[in-house]
């Protein structure tokens, strides 16, 4: 399997289950995902294309600011997924809140030293490690570590969202962040 051809069934899981998983109890919650692996041109660095983005524009209840958060996913065929798949990952820190790793890995043993080994270097640089048995199957996918919230700053916000997303997915963000304002 391809690693592009994971990108549509984790768009998937990612518009539904793991969105639901970033909702405030009790606030208000958007999202829009994107498919960015091949967003931003050749001279953005070799690192610096996760394969898919969600932003997530959201509040608590009683908060009075709206706040927006940048995701990026790195994908992962079975026999792809390497050490330095967490470090490419890790890379995307420097455009995106948090940063993912979304590993197809259906033989997922916790004794196993490879998976060991990934799981550890993701807790110990703060990228998120998501599993799955099947990419179809949104149950078959586990959220083995979390990943941790980086600050980036506005300027990098505006350049990721302006070269990364499409003018239909920026006018649909704008047209919510005119909303909140």
């Amino acid at each position: 399997m391809l690693e592009r051809d994971l990108y549509e069934p984790v768009d998937d899981y990612l518009q539904v289950r793991f969105s639901a998983s970033l909702r405030p109890l009790y606030g208000e919650f958007k999202h829009l995902t994107s498919i960015t692996a091949t967003a931003g041109g050749n001279d953005t660095g070799k690192w610096s294309k996760p394969d898919l983005c969600l932003v997530a524009l959201w509040r608590h209840k009683f908060s009075p600011t709206w706040q927006l958060d940048l995701h990026g996913f790195e994908v992962k065929p079975e026999h792809r997924c390497t050490i330095e798949s967490v470090h490419e990952a890790l890379s995307h820190t420097s455009h995106v809140n948090y940063a993912h790793l979304v590993w197809h890995s259906p033989k997922w043993q916790d004794a196993d030293v490879k998976c060991q080994a990934i799981a550890d270097r993701c807790q110990r640089h703060g990228v998120g490690l998501i599993t799955m048995r099947n990419e179809c199957d949104a149950s078959s996918y586990v959220i083995r570590v979390p990943a941790k919230r980086v600050p980036i700053s506005g300027d990098a916000t505006d350049e990721f969202i302006e070269t990364r997303f499409q003018p239909g997915e920026r006018h649909k963000l704008i047209e919510w962040l005119e909303k909140v304002r």
